[in-house]
């Protein structure tokens, strides 16, 4: 196959795409085998694989293909640990692509874009008159960006993956008169996710993002003098900051992040996550990825260094409580917490001395009361008007509380996830295992948690079957009605073959389609014959 170049700012897939266009097969699998050496590949937008194919194609490098024809960037910076980034490096030049997604940890973040690509009416018509065809940008398609970051106009999508534009190759084709109000946050997010994927195709941040959250957070007030998040203040701001995300008509983001339970984490340990968690805080933080990295590290006088502490055995701690050592002494001979020794000590009712100021023997009766039913801390605390600490201190105290309310949690799910199962398929009585595995949010739930139930309400397993044999009468049939609406002179068989759909039905089956075939030879006699 010919090489073709890389135009500015293409993605993979739109390069494999305009490669299976100029093919005289147009056929997807043919271009699969040609390109690939397999027929059954399918080309991600974000993380297309295979980038040794691809690179030899367009006659360039792996690494400039990972920089620029990919998402690889973003999704590495959120990897955040040197062996899983040389593991995705390694499985997107393998010939095997299913394992760039495993790797890349896309599943692991419970987190759905949507199987979609995307692109911009107003780039269309500039591509089409700079290079003759428009083409799918790499920048559109990474997750989160919703507006174009160019010319802040809403980006139309083409639905992929399966029932949509599964192995098929496109090039953009929607319609340009596309022309949605733009909502400022979201093309904030976008231009944050597309200059920082150009950062990050640059130079490589060395160092803990742990220590520039910390910085950043410090220098807006929201650190206190212990080290510690103001967690309700910030949440409330990210809210605000991202609420319109969030909207059900707006689907920029999934909902999943709009509680940024996420937050804490990313601040005080470097673990891997998905790169949009990563930039929601950031683009909170700071105007442009490179003000971000700017900024100072945390000193380590900001925080002070926390001693890890090892859980004894309560009959350790029982031994000390019972020769009437205090908390501390208990705590400095275990090497443990003083919280650790006042829990065991509240669990098995020894008395000890406690200085509080707000919680009664009421107040901690009516918290036990109110966890034993399964309410949430967060609402305990609310109406009592304490902290979730204390509401948790409380409920720790009570030998066996804990592991109940879990029970609670996970037997309401089930209840939850059975109903919604049991909704779907009396609504959808002849969906198989498959749509229901698919289009049901709780069957995988029940998969992990219930899953002799689950088994014992799914419908019979269907047979694939004896497939179909091909009506050969009839295809040769529709031939003869495509052949006679050929316009044109065809000078051989395979042209006139390509004109019809590329099947080689002509070529290779000419014996089950004899009148179709007779028809072709006429159309190829009269393009031959000398005028």
């Amino acid at each position: 196959m010919d090489k073709l170049r890389l135009l500015p700012g293409e993605c993979g897939y739109s390069l494999a795409a305009r490669a299976h266009l100029l093919s005289p097969y147009g056929s997807w699998k043919v271009t699969n085998q040609t390109l690939f050496g397999r027929e059954s590949v399918r080309i991600n937008a974000l993380l297309p694989g295979h980038l040794s194919s691809l690179a030899l194609l367009a006659d360039s490098t792996v690494e400039h293909l990972r920089l620029e024809a990919s998402a690889h960037p973003l999704v590495a910076f959120g990897l955040s640990d040197k062996e899983k980034r040389l593991a995705l490096a390694n499985s997107e030049v393998q010939n095997n692509a299913s394992t760039v997604y495993e790797q890349a940890r896309m599943a692991a973040s419970k987190l759905s874009f949507g199987y979609v690509l995307k692109c911009c009416c107003a780039c269309m018509e500039e591509d089409k008159a700079r290079y003759g065809l428009a083409y799918w940008h790499t920048m559109h398609q990474l997750h989160g960006v919703s507006v174009c970051p160019v010319h802040a106009r809403v980006l139309s999508t083409v639905e992929a993956g399966e029932g949509a534009l599964n192995h098929a190759y496109e090039l953009p084709f929607v319609d340009n008169t596309l022309n949605l109000e733009v909502e400022s946050n979201a093309l904030k997010l976008s231009r944050y996710i597309v200059e920082l994927h150009a950062l990050l195709s640059q130079f490589t941040p060395l160092g803990s993002m742990s220590e520039r959250y910390i910085a950043w957070l410090d220098a807006k007030g929201f650190i206190t003098a212990g080290g510690r998040i103001r967690w309700k203040q910030l949440k409330k701001e990210l809210q605000r900051t991202w609420l319109t995300l969030f909207d059900v008509q707006g689907k920029v983001l999934p909902p999943e992040l709009s509680t940024f339970h996420f937050v804490p984490r990313l601040v005080h340990q470097d673990a891997p996550t998905h790169y949009i968690r990563h930039v929601l805080l950031m683009a909170y933080l700071t105007d442009s990825p490179e003000q971000f990295f700017a900024g100072q590290k945390s000193k380590s006088a900001v925080i002070p260094h926390q001693k890890t502490h090892t859980v004894p055995e309560e009959r350790k701690v029982l031994q000390l409580l019972k020769q009437h050592c205090s908390l501390r002494q208990c705590a400095a001979q275990l090497k443990c917490s003083v919280g650790y020794v006042k829990g065991v000590a509240l669990r098995h009712q020894i008395t000890i001395e406690r200085r509080r100021k707000r919680i009664t023997p009421q107040m901690e009766r009516c918290i036990w009361r109110k966890a034993f039913v399964g309410q949430h801390r967060q609402d305990i605390a609310q109406q009592l008007g304490l902290s979730i600490g204390a509401v948790e201190q409380v409920i720790q105290s009570h030998a066996g509380l804990s592991a109940w309310r879990h029970h609670l949690l996970m037997q309401q799910r089930k209840l939850s996830n059975r109903t919604s199962l049991i909704n779907f398929m009396r609504r959808f009585p002849d969906a198989s295992r498959n749509v229901i595995k698919h289009q049901c949010n709780a069957y995988m739930w029940l998969y992990k948690h219930d899953k002799a139930w689950l088994y014992a309400q799914l419908p019979e397993a269907k047979s694939p079957g004896k497939p179909q044999g091909i009506n050969w009468a009839v295809r040769d049939l529709v031939l003869c009605d495509q052949l006679e609406a050929l316009q044109g002179k065809f000078t051989s068989l395979s042209a006139i073959d390509r004109a019809v759909g590329g099947h080689s039905w002509l070529r290779r089956y000419r014996e089950k389609v004899p009148l179709a075939f007779g028809l072709a030879q006429q159309i190829l006699a009269r393009g031959t014959s000398k005028e």
